[in-house]
């Protein structure tokens, strides 16, 4: 690309963002580079807790939700609400504390608002998942206190394939007969990349081992076997294409998602979730466009959302979503500053939309939310240590359009720190230690909530009092590798004064438990252990471990959050054959919080085998596996439903991959 075109380029991809936000008012370790880190780290190079999921890792884990799909991952598990909703818990939280994102951009969807409310990211159609938790958030804002979780997929190509190519995959499952197809293409012709794919899910209700309520008061009427109104149907469509010069390039997708599943019913009433989402997204990066910036990126996206809450037939609240979100960042060349050699990033962040929900039983005002951030992040090296700092300030309005706030504007500011440093202190062995100081502005349902949702069986009042949560987290990390043995070890412990939850009153309103949103100090504290061994040639043995502990100032508990777990996996690799045998044990929650019910310890046991083989240039993969051999009950201490909907039972899937 000529000098001037390509300074043109950037100007270009640096205007978009912000302009357009403010119109609207197995693969080895070292190989897998973190997207989500602004320098571009390799797994072992980045100070902080990261999770990957990619390649064929990525393809075996894959599930019906984000959550399910990250579920047993170190630090990570998922809060379901039925089969059709698993939103993502990073070390006991989740939410508005965990931000969701596809490729650094909100999900704009209503996933936040309300654990009923499903993520618009299809796990199937990713290509690599990040997981940040604790101070490696900071740069995502405020809604990213708790964790990241970034989604990344090729529905904007950055390299020009040089074949055309694509695969399809189809499934079934035995838990709930579902059925899934998957395809995907990639051409390009000249300079122009064109990517397409789809995904198509039909299921049926849930099968579980014994009743779906944990005490039924009649058992000659409770639901045996299966749970009720947990049946699902959805299909999502993508179209992408961009224009690639070198390592440069900007391309535009299109994305369009429909999504309509059942909510597992506490009593006679039946409600489904009918969710629609079209999805724009404008993205690029030019390389080197001066002297002193080695790169520039930009992404911009939209979102026209809504969903409909469906009762016994009859449409009931609906929820809308219009939403705009961009984000630049720019990676300057090293700058020499106080004796040492400084690589870093800063970057721009806005967001505006519009959010309502209506009708008769509307909790939540219409209205207006607008955001921006700002950031840098930099780091320097000297002997054998590695050193980070972080900055972030956030800004945040909401302006009810209706209600009895109407036209009144709220405001919070938002300021985030961060300092990390790592001694490698042999060649395959390191400590880092981690601070963080994060805070959050409280939500829109936080703020004004008031009314019924009955899809969730709760009253809800918001506070107009709430002040930002302030976060203090502390980390510790050890990591030792050695050829294919790996170590790691992770300490964390996190102050949070102001956090906000919702109070069970122990009351009713309306046929409903009534809950108050109020704050208080929080301690989350925890650790996450892996090994991994190679035992023999073909042979691989991982064990893990992790658990959280939270607890409110006076000692009480933190409802829902998960209990400790350990387990192992051995993996096995002969020729085209690979098979893995996964056991999990999760203990008993005996701090469930006020006004809560303990949940059981259970053992989970995986296997999966698959055999691949190729026939010209095109590869095939059939695959068979099952998930809870042994039929145990699993009630998810970070579900809502716990007591009414357990987990899926014994789960056999078999599938054919195909890539060419």
């Amino acid at each position: 690309m000529k000098p001037f075109s390509k300074h043109y380029l950037a100007v270009a991809i640096a205007a978009a963002c912000p302009f357009a936000v403010a119109s609207a008012d197995s693969i080895d370790i070292d190989e897998i580079v973190v997207t989500a880190s602004p320098l571009l780290k390799n797994t072992e190079s980045v100070n902080k807790p990261v999770n990957l999921l990619s390649g064929d890792n990525l393809k075996n884990a894959s599930a019906a939700t984000l959550g399910e799909t990250l579920n047993g991952q170190l630090g990570v598990s998922s809060a379901s609400f039925g089969p059709g909703v698993g939103l993502p818990v990073i070390r006991g939280q989740s939410d508005n504390r965990v931000k969701v994102m596809h490729d650094s951009v909100g999900s704009m969807d209503a996933s936040a608002a309300s654990p009923d409310h499903a993520v618009t990211l299809e796990p199937l159609l990713a290509t690599k998942i990040e997981v940040l938790r604790g101070p490696a958030a900071l740069r995502y804002g405020s809604g990213a206190i708790g964790g990241v979780v970034n989604v990344l997929d090729n529905r904007i190509p950055s390299e020009l394939p040089t074949n055309f190519s694509g695969g399809v995959e189809l499934r079934n499952a035995s838990v709930n007969d579902e059925t899934v197809g998957v395809a995907s293409l990639n051409a390009a012709a000249g300079k122009i990349a064109v990517h397409i794919d789809g995904v198509k899910r039909d299921s049926n209700d849930m099968e579980i081992p014994g009743y779906a309520e944990k005490n039924p008061e009649d058992i000659n009427t409770a639901t045996k076997g299966f749970v009720r109104n947990t049946d699902a149907q959805s299909k999502s469509g993508t179209v992408g294409a961009s224009y690639i010069d070198g390592e440069d390039f900007i391309g535009i997708s299109i994305n369009t998602l429909d999504n309509n599943y059942g909510v597992p019913p506490d009593g006679d009433e039946l409600v489904r979730i009918d969710m629609h989402q079209t999805r724009y997204d404008l993205k690029g990066e030019v390389n080197n466009p001066f002297n002193s910036v080695q790169k520039i990126s930009a992404h911009l996206g939209h979102a026209d959302y809504e969903h409909t809450e469906i009762e016994d037939g009859e449409a009931g609240t609906k929820f809308t979503n219009d939403a705009y979100e961009g984000r630049i960042e720019l990676i300057h060349s090293p700058i020499e500053l106080l004796n040492h050699v400084w690589n870093g990033a800063v970057g721009l962040q806005a967001a505006q939309s519009t959010f309502a929900a209506l009708g008769e039983e509307a909790f939540i005002p219409k209205s207006d939310i607008s955001s921006s951030g700002i950031f840098i992040v930099e780091e320097t090296k000297h002997n054998n240590w590695t050193y980070e700092l972080g900055a972030r300030a956030d800004s945040q309005k909401i302006t009810p359009v209706t209600g009895p706030s109407q036209g009144s504007s709220i405001h919070h500011e938002s300021i985030n720190l961060s300092a990390a440093t790592t001694w490698h202190f042999t060649e395959n062995q390191q400590f880092s230690v981690g601070i963080a100081q994060s805070q959050r502005a409280p939500s829109l349902e936080e703020l004004l909530a008031n009314g019924p949702h009955p899809a969730t069986g709760s009253y809800l009042r918001g506070n107009l009092n709430l002040d930002e949560e302030t976060s203090t987290n502390i980390e510790l990390g050890y990591h030792w590798h050695h050829d294919n043995f790996q170590f790691s070890n992770n300490i964390f412990y996190n102050h949070i004064k102001d956090f906000i939850f919702a109070e069970n009153l122990n009351e009713i309103i309306d046929d409903l438990n009534a809950y108050a949103y109020t704050q208080a100090k929080v301690r989350f504290k925890g650790f996450e252990t892996e090994l991994k061994i190679p035992l023999a040639r073909v042979w691989n043995l991982r064990l893990f471990a992790d658990q959280v502990r939270a607890t409110l100032d006076d000692g009480s508990d933190l409802p829902r959050i998960t209990p400790m777990r350990f387990g192992t996996s051995l993996d096995v690799e002969v020729n085209q054959w690979r098979a893995n045998l996964s056991a999990t044990h999760a203990a008993k929650q005996n701090h469930p919080g006020d006004n809560e019910d303990t949940t059981d310890s259970y053992n989970r046991l995986d296997a999966r085998v698959d055999y691949t083989f190729k026939h010209g240039s095109t590869d095939y993969t059939l695959f068979l596996k099952a998930n809870n051999l042994t039929n145990a009950e699993i009630r998810n201490a970070s579900s809502y439903l716990r007591d009414i909907a357990p987990e899926a039972g014994r789960n056999i899937q078999a599938g054919v991959r195909v890539n060419f």
